[in-house]
């Protein structure tokens, strides 16, 4: 058995802290002994108190009360709140994600790290390639018209599905202020589910090279219109039309700052917060131009989200396999992964999964899923000839 695997099957409870980790500890605790001093009955704990659990974000802070009259026990839970605090973290105190897919997500972050950008020397390019595939979801004309004629109202029952293609590439070049080269290529069938979804597919195929053709566009500087520079391939600033940026420094590194940031950015967005968060990271990674110290903070980010677990040990998407992370939204009984490869830090791609089925999809079906690869090349197309490839 591997030490990764090991580690994922105990639950993280087998770790070792390191020697410089243990040492901050130590020096932690000999400080409090030094300084300790008899407390009142029921005194009330300060927020300074070195002990006390990293407040929650957004909820009423909870006053917590010490029983002094035990010396033996307030020292022995001063001791073990404090070494817990100073080795292993706050990750006990506010729950964040389940402690084997913690685990796999830090060693992501500590891959990518080690793992340096692949360098894009001058006149050459980025290379950013994305594969995927999406839903398509609607009723069959001949329902729609009947229906519309009645003066009535489509029902779920008479909506189908079908899975579409995706593919395009996305050109940087070294200096990121010449033209951005973008390439979208036409949607194709990719899978149906029966007879009503077949019919479906076929009806949808007929506009597919009418309003989806391949195209290529340039966006100098990377931004897009109305836009700020690098724009097109950042991180989203927030809802509300406020769009994208490339400005990677504004964001914090420690991974608790980077959360709430991410909170604050998405303000009401999303079904629930927490998912909406994780949505916000895969999104992020997904652009694939996120430099390595940024991709290793989100998934540190990451780490600290409640719900996320490991859900396939093995998860394969376009031919290359790293473990899925993912949570369960509850609201629409989906679950949303991110596939890593915790080796390199790779992020390979992401997936969406319905869980109870809709539209003619059944339970279990993955309903979307894209994944990014990168590279460098020497220059970029100047047509839309590599769809056909």
């Amino acid at each position: 058995m591997d030490e990764l695997t090991l580690l994922r099957s105990t639950r993280d409870q087998t770790r070792e802290p390191g020697t410089e980790v243990l040492e901050r500890g130590r020096a932690a605790l000999l400080s409090q002994i030094d300084r300790e001093t008899p407390v009142a009955l029921f005194t009330r704990l300060g927020d300074d108190t070195a002990f006390a659990p990293l407040k929650a974000r957004r909820r009423r802070r909870r006053r917590t009360v010490a029983w002094a009259g035990f010396s033996a026990l307030g020292a022995a839970s001063a001791t073990v709140a404090l070494v817990a605090t100073n080795v292993l973290g706050f990750a006990g105190w506010n729950g964040g994600a389940d402690p084997a897919a913690a685990s796999v997500l830090r060693s992501a972050a500590a891959a990518a790290l080690e793992f340096s950008d692949p360098v894009v020397g001058p006149g050459q390019y980025m290379f950013i390639r994305t594969d995927g595939v999406f839903a398509l979801t609607g009723p069959l004309e001949a329902d729609a018209e009947r229906i519309g004629a009645e003066g009535g109202d489509l029902d779920l029952l008479e909506y189908y599905s079908m899975l579409t293609t995706y593919h395009d590439e996305l050109y940087v070049p070294a200096d990121r202020s010449d033209d951005w080269v973008w390439i979208q290529c036409g949607r194709a069938p990719f899978q149906t589910f029966g007879p009503k979804s077949e019919a479906f597919a076929e009806e949808q195929e007929k506009g597919f090279f009418e309003g989806d053709s391949h195209g290529i566009r340039w966006f100098p500087g990377g931004a897009t219109p109305g836009g700020s520079p690098g724009d097109f391939g950042g991180y989203r600033a927030g809802m509300d039309g406020q769009g994208s940026s490339a400005d990677y420094d504004a964001l914090p590194r420690d991974p608790r700052q980077l959360l709430d940031k991410i909170y604050e950015l998405n303000e009401d967005a999303g079904q629930s917060r927490d998912g909406e968060a994780l949505e916000w990271i895969t999104t992020a990674l997904r652009r694939g131009t996120a430099p390595a110290d940024f991709r290793a903070a989100l998934y540190k980010a990451a780490a600290e989200i409640p719900g996320v677990e490991i859900t396939e040990d093995q998860a394969t998407l376009n031919g290359t396999t790293g473990i899925a992370i993912g949570r369960v939204e509850t609201a629409s009984n989906t679950r949303y992964d991110i596939i890593i490869d915790p080796e390199t830090g790779q992020f390979i791609g992401e997936r969406q999964i319905t869980l109870d089925g809709y539209a003619g999809m059944p339970a279990g079906t993955t309903t979307g899923w894209t994944t990014v690869t990168t590279s460098v090349v020497s220059s970029a197309p100047a047509d839309v000839a590599t769809c056909g490839q």
